[in-house]
């Protein structure tokens, strides 16, 4: 697709690669940009983190083996519990 480039998006609650969305290469959001997007693998949606590159890739598996979305994760699914729930 001329003037798109593909950017992965990584689900921070399992670390795998979620879905890939096509964005107009002029269309940016800034570093690691978060989507709640439907997780194949966990099977329910969650924030994903958005990355443009290998090297975005890598700072985010990075980022997850820290445990750096962890507190950001639950509140995401205190979000989803409580809604749910009512």
């Amino acid at each position: 697709m001329s003037g798109y480039e593909a950017h992965t998006f990584w689900c921070i609650k399992c670390g795998q690669r979620g879905l890939d969305i096509q964005r107009k290469v002029n269309h940016r959001h800034g570093k690691h940009h978060r989507k709640k997007l439907w997780c194949p693998w966990c099977k329910m949606e969650v924030n994903h983190i958005e990355c443009r590159n290998d090297k975005e890739v890598e700072e985010f598996k990075e980022n997850f083996a820290a445990g750096l979305y962890k507190e950001e994760l639950e509140e995401n699914l205190g979000t989803i519990c409580k809604s749910g729930s009512e």
